[in-house]
C-alpha cells in the first residue's frame, strides 16, 4: 500500500500556541489559502481512496480534494488528533503558568501520561492508528489520508516500526505531504513535501 498522509491547513489555534487536539479552530487567512490551493496540488498523486479525521479543519480540505476528484471521502475517528483534556484550548504558556505539574508531565512523558479529563497519550493515538492502518496496509494501490501531525508522527512510526522516541526526528508543518510505501512488513518513508506557496504571497515559515 501507497500512503499519503495530508495535514490539515493552519489554524487560528497553530498561531496563537494553543494546545489542542479535538477542539476545532478556523483556518487563518494563509489557512484559507492552503486549503484552496491543495486540491489542485493534488492532482499530480494518484489515489485510490481519500480518508480523513472527522474534525472540521481536515474534513473541509479532504472533501474540497474528494469534490475536484469526484471521489468519496470516508471519515475514521481513529484519525483524530491527540486529545488533551482538560488543556484543550488553553495557550501554552497560559497552561504552563497555572497548570505547571500538568505541562510538565504531559511534556516529559507523552507516551504514558494522559492529562486529567479524558486526555490521551501518544500510546493512545498509537493504538488508533495501528487498529485503522492494519486494515488496509497489506492492500494493493494508494490512499489519502487528511489529518493531524500527531496522527502523523504515531502512523509514520508504526508503519516505519521505529522506537516510539525517534517520531519526533521529523518535523510535520501544516499541509505537508507525508509518502510511505509499504510491502510485505516494510515501511519505507519515500518524500516529505511541504507546502510551497507559488505566487508570494505567503511563506512558508509555520511555527
Amino acid at each position: 500500500m501507497r500512503f499519503y498522509f495530508l495535514r490539515h491547513p493552519e489554524t487560528v489555534a497553530n498561531r496563537q500556541g494553543l494546545i489542542y487536539g479535538w477542539n476545532d479552530y478556523e483556518y487563518t487567512d494563509k489557512g484559507q489559502y492552503m486549503c484552496e490551493a491543495m486540491p489542485e496540488r493534488m492532482d499530480e498523486y494518484k489515489f485510490d481512496r481519500i480518508y480523513s479525521s472527522p474534525l472540521g479543519r481536515a474534513y473541509k480540505l479532504a472533501q474540497g480534494i474528494g469534490k475536484r476528484r469526484g471521489m468519496e471521502v470516508v471519515s475514521d475517528d481513529r484519525i483524530k488528533e491527540m486529545y488533551f483534556g482538560m488543556l484543550e484550548g488553553i495557550p501554552y504558556l497560559e497552561a504552563k503558568e497555572k497548570y505547571p505539574d500538568v505541562v510538565e508531565k504531559l511534556f516529559g512523558d507523552l507516551e504514558n501520561f494522559a492529562v486529567p479529563g479524558g486526555g490521551e497519550n501518544t500510546n493512545d493515538v498509537t493504538a488508533r492508528a495501528a487498529s485503522f492502518l492494519d486494515e488496509i496496509k497489506d492492500e494493493e494501490g494508494s490512499v489519502l489520508i487528511v489529518t493531524h501531525a500527531m496522527f502523523m508522527h504515531t502512523a509514520v512510526s508504526y508503519l516505519l516500526d521505529l522506537p516510539r522516541k525517534d517520531m519526533w526526528h521529523f518535523k510535520i508543518d501544516p499541509c505537508m505531504i507525508v509518502r510511505v510505501d509499504y510491502k510485505n512488513g516494510f515501511g519505507v518513508m519515500k518524500s516529505m513535501i511541504p507546502f510551497e506557496e507559488t505566487d508570494g504571497m505567503y511563506i512558508v515559515d509555520v511555527k
